[in-house]
């Protein structure tokens, strides 16, 4: 069974409305409206809080539902090497005198923009 599909069945076997699942989970109404017309999936976080409030284990909730599985998918966050980089570069460019500022200007854009960076890279990678 969808992920959709098994947490409106949950909820109707449990006698609750979208809008006291919605407050039980602290997300709008049309949150769980659209989690349930399989529209859009929740994030890790109201999986698990789904999961303890329906009294069903994650497994159950994600095995069932290939989109569910890709959505979870561990992801790699770049942000962190991209920020090691750039520090790299300006210890080298402040370092090295033969290195000039320019060189410690592009150390220093790195890591002031390493989050943007990193979700590029990983949108361009996914």
């Amino acid at each position: 069974m969808k992920f959709h599909e098994s947490i409106k069945e949950k909820r109707k076997n449990l006698n609750l409305t979208q809008e006291e699942v919605a407050e039980k989970l602290f997300v709008s109404r049309q949150t769980i409206s659209n989690w349930e017309n399989g529209k859009t999936l929740p994030d890790i976080e109201s999986l698990i809080s789904i999961s303890e409030l329906y009294e069903i284990s994650l497994d159950e909730l994600i095995k069932g539902d290939k989109k569910m599985q890709r959505k979870i998918k561990i992801k790699h966050n770049y942000e962190d090497e991209i920020m090691i980089l750039g520090m790299g570069i300006v210890i080298l460019g402040s370092l090295f005198f033969d290195l000039n500022i320019f060189v410690t200007m592009i150390g220093l854009g790195l890591v002031l923009t390493s989050e943007e960076l990193a979700k590029y890279i990983d949108n361009f990678l996914n």
